[in-house]
Formats: structure tokens, C-alpha cells, sequence
């Protein structure tokens, strides 16, 4: 759903990828402007059964205000629960926001369950998730799903090179990876081209997708980069990409 970063764009929304499963529709990550990328995906708040969080930056989860305060107002009023899904300590985080916000965010037509899946593998409606921790923050886990036909597409989050991540995106379909900015300005906590390019050939990824890009990213071709390591397909993600297995 979103490309983006913190950095406001006019072309890129930030965080947000959609796993539609069988019927069932989990967000992941949920950063400002995917509430509207539903809509032109022809979801609404109605649609969602459960949102996976890599971490609780603002740029990855400050939708999920917008989304609550939402599903409250009748005659369209939320009546599904919902499955809020992150790492141990969300649950604290989720509280505090809920009590900065009084009662405007409690539901009064549904249930929120948090569930903090910490480093293992959970069944959701029939697909397998696996988390492992990357390295972002504390809060920082990056997800793996996997269909029943063996699919499978892996999100890193936020994160620098890390064996959480290569282990999450091992012979994946496609691994979408944070690469926030080129190799000389590269920042600790996250990826430039060469450590993504090594944690998509160690991993044997079959496609690797590039996300979550600042400016300056915008300004070079990672491509040259990418292919001195990585010899799998290479695609450089839109706002509103879509991936398809049948």
C-alpha cells in the first residue's frame, strides 16, 4: 500500500503492505495515508481482520489512530473483531495510546485482542506467520507468511543486516525489504543497496522488493548494486504494487 517513509510525499504513503488469504485481509504495518490505500483498493475498516506491526514508529503504525477512531461512528460502526498482532511490550505501548485518546478509540461495537507473537510461528485463518527479531528497536520484528500451497512473502520492517532477516526470507517468493538510502549515507538501523543485496543472496530469495525509500534514494539506481550480489528478480516497490500466486 505505501512506499514511503517519514519523509511526506505526494507520490509515496508510508508503511503498509495487504495479505489477502483466502478470503481474509491482514495489513502490515499501517503508516500514514494506507487508511485512503484501502479505499482505492476497494477495502474499508470493515474488511480488516487483523494488523501485524513491525514496530511502533510513527511512519509504520500512526494509521491505526485514524482506523480505530474510524470504525466507531454509526450507522457504519465496526462490528468484527479485530486481531492487533506485534512484539512482546505492544501491548504496554497500545494502552498508553489508548489512554492519551480517552475513550475516542475504544470500541464500543467490537473487541480488540492483542496477541504478541514473539519469535515463533502462529496460525492465522490458515496462515502460517513466523516473526523473528530484526535490527531496528527492541519492539522490531520482521514476519513471515506462508500459504498452504508453500507461497511465501517475508517483511522486513525497519532493520540493518541481521540473521533474523536472511532466516525470515530463506527461498521466499518475495522478500520485501526496507532500503531507505543509498550506501554513503547509510544510516545504523537500516539498509542501503549492499547490505540489502547480501541479505537477499543469502537468503535465496526468489524476487527481492525494495521499499521505504527517502529522497535521496530516489535519485540513484540501485540496480548495478543489487546484481553484483543478488542474481534473483529485482523489483522497486510503488505505492500500490501488487504481487499475485495462484
Amino acid at each position: 500500500m505505501g512506499s514511503g517513509t517519514a519523509y511526506p510525499s505526494l507520490e509515496r504513503n508510508s508503511a503498509g503492505v495487504l495479505i489477502q488469504y483466502e478470503g481474509t485481509n491482514s495489513v502490515v504495518d499501517f503508516g500514514y495515508g494506507n487508511v485512503r490505500q484501502l479505499l482505492r483498493l476497494g477495502l474499508t475498516y470493515h474488511d480488516i481482520d487483523r494488523i501485524f506491526f513491525t514496530h511502533n514508529h510513527p511512519d509504520h503504525m500512526c494509521d491505526l489512530i485514524y482506523f480505530l477512531f474510524s470504525t466507531r461512528y454509526p450507522p457504519e460502526a465496526r462490528t468484527r473483531d479485530l486481531e492487533i498482532i506485534a512484539a512482546p511490550g505492544f501491548r504496554t505501548f497500545f494502552d498508553g495510546l489508548m489512554k492519551a485518546f480517552g475513550t475516542w478509540l475504544v470500541p464500543d461495537t467490537y473487541n480488540i485482542n492483542i496477541i504478541e507473537q514473539d519469535e515463533e510461528t502462529c496460525l492465522y485463518d490458515g496462515l502460517k506467520v513466523t516473526s523473528r527479531r530484526v535490527n531496528h528497536i527492541e519492539l522490531s520484528r520482521g514476519y513471515r507468511f506462508e500459504g498452504k500451497s508453500g507461497h511465501s512473502v517475508a517483511i522486513s520492517g525497519d532493520t540493518d543486516y541481521c540473521d533474523g532477516i536472511v532466516e525470515l526470507g530463506r527461498q521466499a517468493d518475495v522478500l520485501i525489504l526496507e532500503c531507505s538510502t543509498p550506501d554513503d549515507t547509510k544510516v545504523k538501523g537500516h539498509l542501503s543497496p549492499t547490505p540489502a543485496a547480501r541479505i537477499a543472496h543469502e537468503a535465496g530469495c526468489k524476487t527481492l522488493c525494495l521499499t521505504h525509500f527517502y529522497p535521496p534514494m530516489e535519485k540513484i539506481d540501485p540496480k548495478p548494486v543489487i546484481s553484483e550480489k543478488f542474481k534473483g528478480n529485482l523489483v522497486l516497490a510503488d505505492d500500490l504494487m501488487e504481487f499475485f500466486f495462484s
